[in-house]
């Protein structure tokens, strides 16, 4: 009795591990397709790396009076996107959220170099602001910060659009107010600092 019944546990367990076994084995193992399907998607995302570095390379490049006077800054996050910072007094003249002359020829050299990213790759501009309430030259189109902040976003986006030919379906905007501080609102140069816009190339 004892023998038969170890000998039931034994094939049990036998069997439990060929099972597990299958299992591992159908996990691993990728059919022909498959396989094909994985090349061609590390393929793209290569390709991807690719342009995003071109790009990069192109806005460095053609930005460097801007990087030089510290009114743009450029930085790659991640392999697959771009971090673009623009001040706000190179973008916008004081109490204004239009965009100023040298704001176009900046926002132009940036999308001529976005023609080299991938073309999937989407654009989230985000706007900035320090933590000082509305100035009365602007207190009465804007409520407060958060309202200056998403318009003026919204107006870059508008400029990349009529201006740059950009497809709108690639730029999503935000409004941060001053919740996102990059440098210290107690000085008058760490308030300049936050008052910026951020552009964000992102690839898929």
């Amino acid at each position: 009795m004892k023998i038969t019944v170890i000998s039931i546990m034994v094939m049990f367990f036998l069997s439990a591990c060929h099972t597990l076994n299958q299992e591992h084995y159908d996990s691993i193992v990728a059919t022909p397709g498959e396989i094909k399907s994985l090349q061609q998607s590390n393929k793209k995302v290569q390709q991807d790396i690719l342009s995003i570095k071109d790009s990069l390379s192109r806005m460095q490049h053609s930005m460097k009076q801007e990087i030089n006077r510290l009114s743009v800054n450029i930085s790659q996050p991640t392999s697959t996107s771009i971090q673009i910072v623009l001040q706000q007094q190179l973008l916008f003249d004081s109490g204004s959220s239009l965009i100023s002359v040298s704001g176009r020829k900046a926002l132009s050299k940036f999308a001529t170099a976005l023609e080299h990213a991938p073309a999937s790759a989407k654009v989230r501009i985000v706007g900035h602001t320090d933590n000082q309430p509305v100035g009365a030259t602007l207190k009465g189109t804007f409520t407060d910060n958060w309202e200056l902040s998403a318009d003026r976003a919204a107006a870059v986006a508008r400029y990349l659009v009529w201006g740059e030919k950009i497809s709108p379906n690639r730029l999503h905007i935000e409004g941060s107010a001053g919740t996102q501080a990059v440098a210290d609102n107690a000085t008058k140069e760490g308030r300049a600092k936050n008052r910026r816009i951020e552009l964000f190339i992102e690839g898929s």
